[in-house]
Order: C-alpha cells, then sequence, then structure tokens
C-alpha cells in the first residue's frame, strides 16, 4: 500500500507527499469534516455527524502525526483530535471531479466480437453464491449483457433471479410481468411486430437501469433477440460524425407513454453525458418519441443526426442477433444497450422486471 513520507502544515492546509513522489495538499476544513472520529462520523449508519457549516473560518491544524495506519491531527479551536486513516487520504490524493458511478472497464463490441465472446453464467451459480451473481452483473457491465442459462422457465423463478440484484422496480407494467402478443398494454411489445432496437422508458425521467427478458414459451417462427451495443455507436458518430454526435448530445428528446390510464412524458439527449463529460446514458425509442419542432435549421439537423444512428443501430455488423429459449434468462444494461425483437408468428410468451440504476450500481459496490 501506499505510505505517507512526509508532511508539512501552513495556514490553510495539510500538505502531505507520498513515497511515490506525489504530493496532495488537503485544506484544514476538508480534513476536519471528514474526519472518522464517532462525533463526526456516526459508527453505524456511516453519515456526518458533524455541523460543517459552525466550524471557525480560521481553523487549522496545529499538529500532525503519522501512526501506522492513521494520522492524528490538533485543532486550533481546541477541539477533540481528529484520525483519519491513510487509505482514506491515499483513495483522494488526485483531486477529481467526483462521480457517483459504479467505475467498471467496459468493453465496446460490434457483431463479430460478440458473437464470439458470448457473456453467460450458470442460473446455479448466481442463485447459490455471491461470487456468481459479482460475475454475472461484472459481465454485464462490461459487455452490457449476460445470459443467464439454465434458469427454470417459469415466472417465479425468474422473479427470484432478478431479486438477486435487488427490489423490483414497479412502472405502469407493474412489477414482474409477463406478456404475449396480446395488446393488454398499449405497446408495440405487446405485439408480434417487429421491435427495431431501443431503450425502454425514454418517457420516464429515471429510465430503468437494467431489464431481465426470459422467453418461458416459444412455439412458432421468427422473433429473434436483438443487441446493439449504443455505446459502441456513440464512439464511432464521436470519431466519424462529431457534428451528428454533439447534435445527439444536446438536443433533448422527448418521450412519452399514452394508455392505461397514464400519460408519462420525459426529455433528454439521444446521447446524456455526466457532469465530468463522459457518456452514461444512451436513450433512444422511436417508437416512443413524441412531437417537438425545433427551428428549421436545427430541426433538419436532428433528423440528419438521428437517421444516422438509427441507421446504424440497424446494420447487422453491429447486432447480436439470437432466437432466445426457454432457460436463457437475458440482463442487459437499459442505459447501454438497445434491444429489439423480429417479428414472428406462433405463441411467444415472456416475463421480465426492471431494477433501477443506483441498486445495480449498490450491489456491485458492494460484490467489489
Amino acid at each position: 500500500m501506499i505510505a505517507i513520507s512526509s508532511l508539512h502544515l501552513d495556514r490553510s492546509s495539510l500538505e502531505v507527499t507520498w513515497d511515490d513522489h506525489t504530493v496532495t495538499r488537503y485544506p484544514w476544513i476538508w480534513l476536519r469534516d471528514h474526519a472518522h472520529d464517532d462525533g463526526t462520523m456516526h459508527p453505524v449508519t456511516q453519515q456526518r455527524q458533524l455541523f460543517t457549516a459552525a466550524l471557525p473560518l480560521d481553523l487549522v491544524g496545529t499538529a500532525a502525526e503519522v501512526g501506522d495506519d492513521t494520522i492524528d491531527l490538533t485543532w486550533s479551536d481546541d477541539s477533540p483530535n481528529s484520525v483519519l486513516p491513510v487509505s482514506f487520504l491515499a483513495k483522494y490524493r488526485t483531486p477529481a471531479v467526483p462521480r457517483a458511478t459504479a467505475d467498471t472497464a467496459i468493453t465496446l463490441w460490434d457483431g463479430s466480437f460478440i458473437r464470439a465472446h458470448v457473456p453467460m453464467v450458470p442460473h446455479g451459480a448466481v442463485m447459490n453464491s455471491e461470487d456468481g451473481v459479482r460475475e454475472w452483473l461484472a459481465k454485464t457491465a462490461e459487455y452490457g449483457f449476460c445470459l443467464a442459462v439454465g434458469t427454470p422457465a417459469t415466472p417465479e423463478a425468474t422473479e427470484a433471479l432478478l431479486r438477486r440484484i435487488g427490489y423490483v422496480r414497479e412502472t405502469i407494467f407493474g412489477g414482474m410481468w409477463e406478456f404475449t402478443a396480446d395488446l393488454t398494454k398499449a405497446d408495440t411489445a405487446y405485439t408480434n411486430l417487429e421491435l427495431r432496437p431501443h431503450t425502454d422508458g425514454t418517457y420516464s425521467n429515471d429510465a430503468p437501469g437494467v431489464q431481465l427478458l426470459h422467453c418461458l414459451q416459444f412455439e412458432g417462427t421468427g422473433g429473434e433477440s436483438t443487441m446493439v451495443d449504443a455505446f459502441a455507436v456513440a464512439r464511432h458518430m464521436q470519431t466519424a460524425m462529431p457534428e451528428h454526435f454533439a447534435t445527439l448530445s444536446s438536443v433533448a428528446v422527448p418521450g412519452q407513454y399514452i394508455g392505461d390510464g397514464a400519460h408519462l412524458m420525459a426529455a433528454r439527449p439521444v446521447f446524456r453525458h455526466d457532469h465530468a463529460g463522459h457518456l452514461v446514458q444512451v436513450s433512444f425509442n422511436n417508437y416512443d418519441r413524441a412531437p417537438f419542432l425545433l427551428p428549421e435549421h436545427e430541426m433538419i439537423a436532428f433528423y440528419d443526426a438521428l437517421r444516422a444512428f438509427d441507421t446504424l443501430a440497424n446494420d447487422p455488423s453491429m447486432q447480436w442477433r439470437h432466437v432466445l429459449a426457454p432457460g436463457e434468462a437475458l440482463l442487459f444494461d437499459n442505459w447501454r444497450v438497445m434491444h429489439g425483437r423480429g417479428s414472428f408468428t406462433g405463441l411467444r410468451r415472456m416475463c421480465g422486471g426492471y431494477v433501477n440504476r443506483e441498486d445495480v450500481e449498490s450491489r456491485l459496490r458492494q460484490l467489489s
């Protein structure tokens, strides 16, 4: 583990020199605010107990001592000494814009790559061990989707599998849902028509984070499930079509759901970036896109960019196509991967559900 080489105290900060020659300046108020004693941080809830705004404006540290794995600080206002773990300080030794996501390495893919590297885990491993859940979620985070193979073809087994991640999200479709081509909901998914690649919940301010789909029964033809790595599409557009990428990163596109006693609406760009400039979500559903009108040149530019994006998403070279069989439960990142379905004939009975983004990331942090 990295260690501290030396300390230097001045009026504004504690300067720490690490053994790899990195130098970090921690403002005194930051150190007091992040102390790990019980009076500052509750030992059970890990919530801050300190009234930060009441700290003296001229608060400084008057002494600092390095122990085996902590730093002990003495304060100018005679408040009790503060203790901070060296490992905690090391975690924040390089100032950076804060991000709340569970950062995991991702692998962008096209059709040829993913056909040779289909991510999958055994259903039994997920149900019987935390290591199995970790592998399932890690592969989903890396590739955007992962199959849990050998899942019993029942709604109960599917729900139990999804609850290995967290609680099931309630939406206009309920919690866990089951459907066939019977139009019991006002959605094209409840037909046997083709569904081109899209993301769910463009009409929700907080679109579902992950979705689980499981084919319980299929007696017919067609019905290939389609998956597209929309982050890979975005990367291609950013490099080859920067003007279209900029348009889809800035124009807020409204989505809506009308029916079943509801009229839901939300709006965000197709490519949504966080405050640090990282792409965090692709939000696209041509079926649910609501009417809107921009000034003429902006509207035409939007349609040009949309055409380029949707053409790429529907290019077979960018797609993984697979007829889901009973027992293949498909978990996918609804903020990254677009999904679709070919038209079909016969009986196709599906079930599934959603889990919120923050609950998926919480599970990943705990398992890591």
